[in-house]
């Protein structure tokens, strides 16, 4: 006992000690008592005695928060319940003449959500982070262990912080204000000591590892488990973990469950070095940590932490009753130091548990403190295994492992297996081969195929596949699942899968083999692959493959200095043949025309449709040079194409604009655009022309149109001159109460007139524009709502278009954030549109700002679903709500099989991701009798209701 009162009052001066360091320099405060002032003298200050506290619903959002009055400053540790969240308040004024970054942090990597706002005088949010273990860690602004919320201050800056937390267990944790200098100094010392203990935990799991590989003993193999746990849960606890894999939402369960394993592998060092022990008590110690290991699975972090102090509280009683009460029978020092041991580690947990439950918060170098402790405790454990076996080294003969092979079994296997498995030597020799293996190859059985196949090369369509397997497996051992284009004993081919091994067996070496057909998979990917970059009515390469070839291109006659010539081609005439006889016609046109031109193009360059009646052609090298020859010889093609259909004949024509690389034309969106120019000018100088491109297309009247475009957009974002309209949804299958409509925008013209949103966005697009429309339709909309509190009441969802140039804009993402605060409007309650074409170009940027509102409540929906193949592959990835089947697919869906089949897919495949389904530009109440057949959710178009403006907004009666 005096020992263990000794252990307590060392330890209690240290913590004090360390507290009284951590907290050496006094916090400024300003004349109200309240604000953080940060002069010269700030480094770090603990925050928790200068914040205000408020409980809340874990739903009230920021702006509830600060208008609340029910702030206080008492500090409960009690977990929150289930939908509670609790608010914490404090300010801060900056004082220094320069701008200065400080850094807010949370020393709990396991806390769940952490929504923290900067807001200014005005309450505008200035800084906000949306972190926590339940998050993906690149959220974080810091890839740390940590919660690490940089900002930087201004001079004279006054900032109020407000951080909500939602969390399940105890509230007791380092939330401190740090100049960013400071904690990076300060975070050198910091991993300095965490490499220290991890190095030493390293030493001991190997050492101990190696040596019971070498001498065979059970209690160096459970205490190096014993350490390799506890170095994991040390890692975990502080964060490192979940920072090197990147995921942190089960950090909780994880510390549980580490904590479990090692309470079982310290019991199995107890059991293995007390050989007496009875086996009721190693019952007790396994039952105590399989308990804990099932706290993790069915209870909250509370419960788990209560479950952990308990069961290892008890463990550890357990561990010293038995080494005081089983002696070794040549010795009693190795018990003495085990017991010793046990003692230190004791003391150091209920130091560390005790201080967490009372709501002291130690910070990060007391944890260090009492992990030294813990180190201590673990090194007399070894100490004592050492000893323990030098006493009984001769008293125990090492157990041996007999491994015992059951051939029959093994047999049964070989020859029942739905995989054909094989062995052959490494010269191709086929030594065996079970029944899979010859029904795939077109053997009756295993005498006839061993007869006929001379080697093992017979199985490939390609002698070198079979080289670069060997290859592989002379290099590495074995080889996994590598894909190979196979041959049959009748001459067919087919693909297979195969896993390769070499083994030596009676001084030879053998290849054991197993084999599964893929053929159907592969063919499939091979299709998936082909329709992804080609047009799927022409067969010639798309417009995303184009591009993504133009910009290759360009990148490689920049370093070579070659040549390069772009060719646009837009056709004259076809809108004659659609309006005439339907668009079925037009298809067959454009599929027998393109043809035509690839038969030009398919040995000089790539040819792709860039649009309905667009094509584009590449020319590089010496091709580029004989440019101008090859749009001639496109162009007589098409004056020479006739087109029959119903018995009349149609002519074409074609503009073709072509434009050189230089070194000013810099990007793929600029030739294309000088291309189209160029195109442009070809057809007002009467079409069926070809139009260079030169420096003075820069003055055509193409840019002047567009730049009038510009000033009427600009005009009327300043003068408030766009007008917003809507439209409303019909559910197809069920009764949704409520408003439900999709927002959209006109612009009115100087004379009044509503210019529909084809006219001018395109042009907002190309001069990045639209964001700032963007930004004007939500503004405006939730304005709107302001005005309108009983439509904002009843408002099921709006769904609101965004264009690609928003996504990617970070300030953007703000702007609207502080519009949702601003106006009260629930998130809910808005779903963003963005287009399948956009998303597909900037995914990244898709996905993160999908990832920031879908936490927030927002849901989002997939427009013009199905217009490219690759759409199914990047369906997987965009964590969507509602696919909007593109229209093109609605509007012939009762006449077209093609579209009846393409739209039960998408809508399949909808369903199966738990997604919603909206059909565009559904004109009938035929059409939408029939897609509710089929089973989508909601049908938009004029059978449903035409656009109207908002103000006159009156509810859906259908």
């Amino acid at each position: 006992m005096k020992v263990i009162k000794f252990f307590l009052v060392c330890g209690l001066l240290a913590l004090l000690t360390l507290s009284a360091s951590a907290n050496e320099h006094a916090p400024h405060l300003a004349s109200d008592g309240k604000t953080i002032v940060l002069d010269n003298d700030f480094s770090s200050l603990a925050l928790w005695d200068h914040v205000d506290i408020l409980y809340t619903d874990k739903h009230v959002q920021l702006s509830d928060a600060i208008a609340s009055s029910q702030w206080k400053k008492q500090r409960s540790i009690e977990p929150l319940k289930d939908d509670q969240a609790i608010w914490l308040k404090f300010s801060i004024d900056h004082t220094l003449p320069l701008a200065t970054r400080f850094t807010l942090l949370i020393g709990n990597p396991s806390i769940d959500i952490i929504n923290a706002y900067a807001v200014d005088d005005i309450q505008r949010i200035v800084h906000a982070f949306n972190v926590g273990a339940s998050r993906s860690i690149s959220q974080r602004p810091y890839n740390h262990r940590l919660f690490l919320m940089p900002m930087q201050l201004q001079p004279g800056q006054t900032l109020h912080m407000y951080v909500q937390i939602i969390d399940d267990g105890p509230l007791v944790f380092p939330f401190e204000l740090w100049r960013s200098s400071q904690l990076i100094a300060d975070e050198q010392v910091r991993l300095a000591v965490l490499g220290i203990i991890v190095g030493a935990l390293i030493i001991l799991f190997c050492y101990f590892m190696i040596t019971y590989v070498l001498l065979k003993s059970p209690v160096r193999f459970w205490f190096s488990v014993s350490c390799g746990l506890f170095l994991l849960l040390f890692l975990n606890i502080h964060g490192v973990i979940s920072q090197l894999i990147n995921v942190s939402t089960y950090i909780s369960e994880t510390t549980t469950i580490l904590t479990a394993l090692l309470l079982f592998a310290s019991a199995k060092v107890s059991h293995a070095l007390l050989q007496t022990v009875p086996i009721y008590w190693r019952s007790v110690s396994y039952s105590m940590a399989a308990g804990l290991g099932i706290t993790a699975l069915l209870f909250d972090t509370y419960i788990q932490i209560i479950a952990g102090v308990g069961f290892a509280g008890a463990s550890l009683l357990v561990h010293l009753l038995l080494a005081m009460a089983f002696p070794n029978q040549f010795s009693n020092i190795p018990n003495r130091v085990y017991g010793f041991g046990w003692i230190i580690i004791t003391f150091a947990a209920v130091l560390s548990i005790g201080l967490y439950l009372a709501g002291i918060v130690t910070g990060q170098y007391a944890d260090l403190f009492i992990t030294f402790f813990l180190l201590t405790g673990i090194l007399l454990i070894a100490v004592a295994i050492d000893a323990h076996e030098q006493v009984i080294a001769e008293s125990h003969k090492q157990i041996q492992q007999n491994t015992i092979t059951d051939l029959h079994k093994f047999y049964n296997l070989f020859t029942n297996s739905a995989e054909g498995l094989y062995t052959s030597t490494v010269d191709g020799e086929l030594i065996t081969a079970n029944p899979a293996m010859c029904t795939l190859f077109g053997f009756d059985s295993e005498a006839q195929m061993l007869a006929e196949v001379k080697s093992t090369a017979d199985f490939y369509v390609n002698e070198s596949d079979r080289q670069s397997l060997l290859t592989v497996i002379r290099r590495d051992g074995r080889v996994l699942g590598k894909e190979i284009k196979g041959l049959r004993r009748d001459g067919s081919e087919f693909w297979f899968s195969i896993s390769v091994q070499v083994r030596e067996e009676a001084g030879k070496t053998f290849m054991f083999g197993s084999i599964f057909d893929i053929t159907e998979r592969k063919q499939s990917s091979i299709s998936l692959e082909y329709l992804a970059t080609h047009d799927s009515l022409t067969g010639v390469y798309n417009r995303r493959e184009f591009e993504r070839h133009l910009r290759s291109a360009i990148q490689h006659a920049k370093s070579a200095n070659a040549d390069l010539t772009l060719l646009y081609m837009d056709l004259d005439q076809f809108k004659v043949v659609n309006d005439t006889c339907g668009h079925k016609a037009g298809d067959v046109l454009i599929k027998q025309l393109s043809q035509q031109l690839n038969n030009v193009v398919k040995d000089k360059g790539m040819l792709a449709r860039l649009g309905g009646d667009e094509f584009g052609v590449l020319l590089e090298g010496e091709q580029a040079q004989v440019s101008y020859l090859v749009a001639t010889r496109l162009l007589n093609v098409v004056q020479e194409f006739r087109f029959i259909w119903d018995n009349r004949i149609f002519s074409l024509g074609v503009s073709i604009g072509l434009v050189s690389f230089n070194k000013k034309n810099t990007t793929a969106e600029q030739l294309l655009s000088m291309a189209d120019a160029a195109c442009y000018m070809a057809k007002e100088q009467g079409r069926n022309q070809i139009h260079t491109y030169s420096e003075e297309d820069e003055k055509m009247q193409r840019y002047e149109t567009e730049l009038k475009w510009i000033t009427h957009i600009n005009n009327a974002l300043e003068q408030d001159k766009f007008v917003l309209h809507y439209q409303h949804y019909h559910p197809l299958n069920k009764v949704i109460h409520g408003h439900h409509y999709e927002l959209l925008l006109r612009m009115q013209d100087d004379n009044g007139e509503l210019v529909p949103p084809s006219s001018f966005l395109p042009s907002a697009e190309r001069f990045s524009l639209s964001t700032q429309i963007d930004k004007w339709v939500i503004e405006h909309y939730f304005m709107w709502l302001g005005d309108n509190p009983e439509h904002a009441k009843k408002l099921n969802r709006c769904n609101i278009n965004l264009s690609g140039n928003s996504l990617g804009d970070k300030e953007f993402k703000l702007f609207v954030l502080n519009l949702f605060e601003r106006h009260g409007v629930p998130y809910h309650k808005i779903c963003f549109e963005i287009t399948e074409t956009m998303a597909i170009i900037k995914l990244d940027e898709t996905l993160e700002f999908i990832r920031t509102f879908k936490q927030a409540g927002c849901t989002f929906a997939l427009d013009d679903f199905g217009s490219g193949f690759s759409s199914y592959s990047y369906l997987k990835n965009l964590p969507v709500d509602f696919v909007k089947i593109d229209g093109s697919f609605i509007k012939d869906l009762l006449s077209d099989p093609i579209d009846m089949a393409m739209v039960c897919s998408i809508n399949d495949v909808a369903k199966a991701m738990k997604m919603q389904t909206v059909a565009e530009f559904v004109e009938t109440t035929q059409l939408m009798d029939k897609l509710k057949e089929i089973g989508v959710d909601f049908a938009q178009g004029y059978a449903v209701a035409r656009p109207t403006p908002l103000e006159e907004f009156s509810p859906y009666r259908g």
